[in-house]
């Protein structure tokens, strides 16, 4: 097991709950105004630079204001990073003759169409998604991973 060196850890928390505050725009100020004065802006500051120790509750109450779960403060980002994506190429998908094509792009334009934010090209879904995408569309796991093997665009690493 790795040796945990506590005031470097606690330092970066400090760092990352500075950071997430100015992500948002939020000045010291203008988080204790929010908070209706219950974190101040000198206490805050103090977290900040990791010279006065913040409790749970403190954290939590300033993750509610940040509109951010706590993990994002106290975990580092790699350790955020989304489960892998499948990014599929519609256009490649509707240009197919596969009877399975046909399924998987009435749903991932449904999914497309719930976002709102789609560009008519490529669509990403969470690899634990596609359990969803089997049975939507009825297709077994051996027929998936075709589809993704086909259909998929490599990521980048």
């Amino acid at each position: 097991m790795e040796k945990l060196d506590t005031q470097e850890e606690v330092l970066k928390v400090c760092k990352r709950l500075r950071s997430v505050r100015e992500a948002k725009a939020l000045t010291l100020l203008e988080v204790e105004q929010r908070s209706q004065s219950e974190i101040t802006a000198v206490a805050l500051g103090s977290y900040e630079r990791g010279d006065r120790q913040i409790s749970l509750f403190k954290l939590l109450q300033i993750a509610r204001i940040y509109g951010v779960p706590a993990s994002e403060i106290l975990t580092k980002k790699i350790e955020r990073v989304e489960p892998a994506r499948i990014v599929f190429d519609l256009r490649k998908i509707r240009q197919s003759t596969h009877s399975e094509a046909a399924k998987i792009a009435r749903v991932l334009t449904e999914i497309a169409q719930t976002r709102g934010d789609w560009n008519g090209e490529i669509i990403s879904i969470r690899a634990n998604d596609l359990v969803n995408l089997s049975l939507f569309t009825d297709l077994s796991a051996v027929q998936i991973q075709s589809c993704i093997s086909e259909f998929s665009i490599p990521r980048s690493k």
